[in-house]
């Protein structure tokens, strides 16, 4: 009897530790609390790598059991993992493919390619002047004028400024963030202000490449919606007279710098300028390019023009506006105002 006894009692014991560790292979999670980043020549080798000896096991058997199951083509990219995950769960993350990190970047309407530059230089997105040089690259432009219709229209277009839409853009940290920027802001012009406006164009009598430099003023002079238009055609009537715009914010252009460093004190200093192609204080005419990168309200305000008496206006210290139809009236608001 005892010796029967003893086999049953080892195979009752033997039997336990089997279940046990199937239990382990089968329910027990796998725990991975981590980014696990996928290169080009990796494999499904680099997820086992993070994995302990008992949970590398736990998915052989899985597998196994699974034959169906391909994972000989692992895409690109970055994996992210918290806490705890069965066999079956943990390969469906893997063949969801994997996340992409979006950082989320806004460009106000008044910025121009050296604010843009110098705000993702301080967010630590490029290196000083990198953006610059990418959106004045004669290659680059080239490339988007064979895309967008709309840069196809500028003639001896140097810069992409003016069509470099303000709005908040998710861009993908792992590729070339300046290319995908640009690419963003380019379907946004087209898609939020070239569609709008591509059957009213013909109607502003400077052109189409000349409305977006007009605007860009205007977005840089008059921050009030509601008064766009009027700024607008008040600048329209000194260009019809070839009566210089004085808008004074447009000589910081040529400076080559953010606006936010073109002080009070800068423009006074470099008002009497007048081999800055961009002071309009001095030299008369719509300047040969954008300033800054208007919205579609600027744009639209801009080509649907209120036309008035006016042809002056300036703003109080509350940056209020006050119009002005002759010289005498501007220069009372100067007495009252300023």
């Amino acid at each position: 009897m005892k010796s029967t006894s003893k086999p049953k009692i080892w195979r009752r014991i033997l039997l336990i530790v089997i279940i046990i560790v199937w239990y382990k292979i089968l329910f027990w999670a796998i725990t991975l609390d981590s980014k696990i980043t996928i290169n080009q020549w990796d494999n499904f080798q680099t997820f086992a790598n993070n994995l302990s000896k008992l949970e590398q096991l736990k998915i052989k058997f899985y597998l196994f059991s699974n034959k169906g199951i391909d994972l000989s083509k692992i895409q690109v990219g970055n994996y992210y993992f918290s806490w705890s995950y069965s066999p079956s769960l943990f390969i469906k993350v893997i063949k969801a493919w994997p996340q992409t990190d979006y950082s989320r970047y806004t460009i106000l309407e008044w910025r121009s390619i050296y604010d843009i530059d110098s705000d993702l230089t301080k967010k630590w997105f490029i290196q000083a002047g990198e953006y610059i040089s990418f959106v004045t690259d004669p290659s680059i432009i080239s490339k988007y004028i064979a895309r967008y219709d709309f840069l196809a229209q500028v003639w001896n277009i140097s810069s992409l400024e003016g069509f470099l839409y303000p709005d908040t853009y998710n861009v993908d940290t792992e590729k070339n963030y300046i290319d995908q920027l640009l690419y963003l802001q380019l379907q946004a012009f087209k898609e939020k202000v070239r569609s709008k406006i591509s059957n009213n164009i013909q109607s502003f009598p400077y052109g189409f490449y000349k409305l977006i430099t007009l605007a860009s003023i205007v977005e840089k002079e008059e921050k009030n919606y509601s008064n766009k238009s009027t700024v607008a055609w008040i600048f329209m009537n000194r260009q019809k007279i070839w009566m210089k715009l004085d808008a004074d914010i447009t000589l910081c252009y040529w400076l080559r710098m953010p606006y936010e460093l073109c002080t009070p004190s800068v423009i006074v200093s470099k008002i009497s300028d007048k081999t800055n192609p961009f002071n309009t204080r001095q030299n008369a005419g719509i300047p040969s390019q954008p300033i800054a990168n208007p919205s579609f309200e600027t744009i639209d305000a801009t080509l649907n023009y209120a036309q008035t008496d006016y042809m002056f206006y300036l703003h109080d210290s509350s940056w209020n506006i006050h119009y002005g139809r002759t010289l005498d009236e501007h220069n009372q608001n100067k007495n009252n105002y300023l």
